[in-house]
């Protein structure tokens, strides 16, 4: 490019280089590079290098590991002071998962032959201060005995899932160490809790919830790590923005679409950047939510089923709010709603979507292990919902039911023990407690979801 004779711009190159040599000659020259370490006390960046560095990284280019991802999702470390130790160990070697992912993203049973498909569902799988001191051992954890009396259900299913709420990070400290950060409860948790529940039975964790954040970004890589060495397929929390927002897992020929999300994270998401909360966690909207629905549907997914981590707190009664995102979730095409976070069971019903459909929503799940002691707490159940093909090949549920549990802090000397309450499932287990906290459970669901088994 070329100026005309008369413009000033031709003696600007001139002009440049004179002026750089004054500024060099003056010992103007550059400042030193802030050091790329991070600093002792963190194990961060401080937030304006972190910053620098995020806007330096080429959008295609993702965080290859837990500390690159550090680097450029977190704005600011949360307020504690990391241990130094290497994450617990389990008891004993963990046996191969009855599921494998396959090269086209499918996770398919082991084995799988056809027939109907038996799925169990569970709430919130907690792992909290008195739980976590009950299951020490002088040789590590072991949580165990918390699903001994279920394990014989859950066996009886071909899917097993559960909310984990907790999250698994060796550096931040255990909920028994420090019960909570920032004013807020602290749900990290050994993540040998994971050992317990594969040896419980379950198969399938949805992540998505409001304690995503208790150990920060590297909180969340080293979730999925541990998850993954203990071989559950999971969905809700990711490490990348390719990561599809959803499982897609096949059994007895059935396709299922596994999807989790969340309508806030303790506000622990502020340390995160925008590019963090977007790619990493799911947070619930509307759009997004259709769009995730639709693109498992492209994957091959014939019936969608969303967990979806929203309520009030300790509440039996469902909130406006969450009759009106189980409408959108029913309008965005999901065929089954499941509840959880209020710690409490709410009400089963269904609510139509605008193509007419007929969905299922249980508005919360409650409590499928916690330490909480509130009687609301206490009071929980197993979804089992059964699915079949029709005479025109169509994926319906055939059939769905509950089997009503409680949890007791002791029971025959099993910890934070979840027992189910009707025969055949409790094997004989009595209690002074059931017939209560059957009366209450039944009166909560409602007549719409059938109680499975018989009360003695």
């Amino acid at each position: 490019m070329s100026f005309p004779a008369h413009s000033p711009l031709r003696s600007l190159p001139a002009l440049l280089l004179s002026l750089l040599l004054l500024w060099g000659a003056a010992g103007c020259g550059p400042a030193p590079e802030p050091s790329a370490g991070p600093s002792p006390a963190s194990g961060q960046l401080p937030p304006e290098t972190a910053s620098a560095v995020s806007e330096t990284v080429s959008a295609d280019e993702e965080p290859a590991d837990a500390d690159a991802a550090v680097l450029r999702y977190e704005l600011t470390p949360l307020d504690y002071t990391p241990p130094d130790r290497a994450p617990e160990q389990p008891r004993s070697p963990v046996p191969a998962p009855r599921f494998r992912l396959d090269a086209d993203g499918v996770w398919r049973e082991r084995g799988s032959g056809t027939g109907p498909a038996v799925l169990m569902l569970t709430g919130d799988l907690m792992c909290q201060t008195r739980q976590q001191e009950a299951a020490k051992t002088e040789t590590g954890y072991d949580f165990r005995g918390s699903f001994r009396y279920v394990k014989p259900v859950l066996a009886e299913a071909d899917l097993v899932i559960g909310n984990l709420e907790a999250t698994l990070s060796p550096q931040a400290p255990y909920m028994a160490e420090q019960p909570a950060v920032e004013g807020k409860p602290h749900l990290n948790a050994p993540a040998v809790f994971l050992e317990a529940l594969r040896d419980a039975g379950f198969d399938l964790v949805v992540m998505s919830n409001n304690h995503n954040c208790d150990a920060g970004v590297r909180g969340v890589f080293d979730t999925l790590d541990r998850v993954e060495e203990y071989g559950l397929i999971h969905t809700g929390t990711f490490r990348g923005s390719r990561e599809p927002r959803f499982a897609l897992v096949e059994l007895r020929g059935i396709r299922f679409g596994i999807l989790s999300y969340a309508t806030g994270f303790n506000g622990k998401d502020a340390h995160f950047s925008e590019a963090g909360r977007r790619i990493l966690l799911n947070p619930y909207d509307p759009q997004t939510a259709a769009e995730d629905a639709a693109a498992a549907r492209q994957a091959g997914a014939e019936y969608l089923l969303v967990y979806i981590h929203w309520g009030v707190e300790y509440s039996n009664t469902p909130s406006e709010k969450q009759r009106r995102i189980a409408r959108e979730l029913a309008d965005a095409g999901f065929d089954c709603i499941v509840g959880s976070h209020p710690h409490a069971l709410q009400p089963f019903e269904t609510v139509e979507a605008g193509d007419g459909r007929r969905v299922p929503v249980i508005y919360s799940m409650g409590n499928f292990v916690s330490h909480q002691q509130k009687v609301v707490t206490k009071d929980t159940l197993i979804l089992r919902l059964v699915f079949d093909r029709d005479a025109a090949g169509r994926v319906v549920l055939e059939a769905q039911g509950y089997i009503p549990c409680r949890v007791f802090k002791t029971f025959k000397e099993a910890n934070y023990a979840v027992l189910p309450m009707t025969e055949p499932y409790k094997q004989g287990l009595r209690s002074g407690y059931f017939a209560s906290a059957l009366e209450r459970i039944a009166e909560v669901v409602g007549p719409a979801l059938p109680m499975l088994g018989t009360v003695e």
